[in-house]
């Protein structure tokens, strides 16, 4: 329960909504602290979340922890199917509701009450069909909760809010 609310504490969304030009450069900045390797992962992350599972918004909270960037169809945290967690020397995906799809090759890890995650090494882990199952399945029962089940949004909004507070990466 814990990561959950964390999750959602962390990725909540703020009424000013910043330009895209302006969430870029804050997700740049965000990002400075991550080596290359962890910078260039979440960048093709991103885009890998934008073209391929066609989500309304992006929640970009940079935590004291970790920086969590969510994916779904509201600006509410709860309400993603799948979010990035970049920790200093890894990036788990998370599922925030992932004890409630199936895993039949157990590829999700946790024993919560809802959150699962999955750690990813390099980009070619998001070419697993097993993890491509679990974040199109994650995405239908986010979309089961709308009228319009088959819609997909052309512009993927970012919403970004930046957590004050002495960094303590893991």
């Amino acid at each position: 329960m814990f990561w959950l609310h964390f999750i959602a504490k962390t990725l909540c969304v703020i009424k000013i909504i910043w330009p895209m030009e302006n969430s870029e450069k804050l997700i740049d900045q965000f990002l400075l602290p991550f080596d290359d390797r962890l910078t260039s992962l979440v960048q093709e992350l991103r885009q890998f979340f934008k073209s391929k599972t066609k989500p309304k918004y992006e929640l970009v909270g940079n935590s004291t922890i970790s920086l969590n960037i969510g994916y779904g169809f509201t600006e509410k945290a709860w309400d993603c199917y799948c979010a990035i967690i970049v920790y200093s020397k890894h990036i788990n995906l998370s599922f925030p509701s992932g004890a409630f799809i199936s895993d039949p090759n157990n590829l999700l890890v946790g024993n919560g009450k809802r959150i699962r995650h999955i750690k990813i090494a390099d980009y070619d882990d998001m070419t697993n069909p097993d993890i491509l199952n679990l974040i199109l399945e994650a995405k239908s029962a986010a979309l089961a909760k709308f009228d319009d089940k088959n819609c997909e949004f052309k512009d993927v909004k970012t919403l970004v809010k930046p957590i004050k507070g002495i960094k303590k990466r893991l």
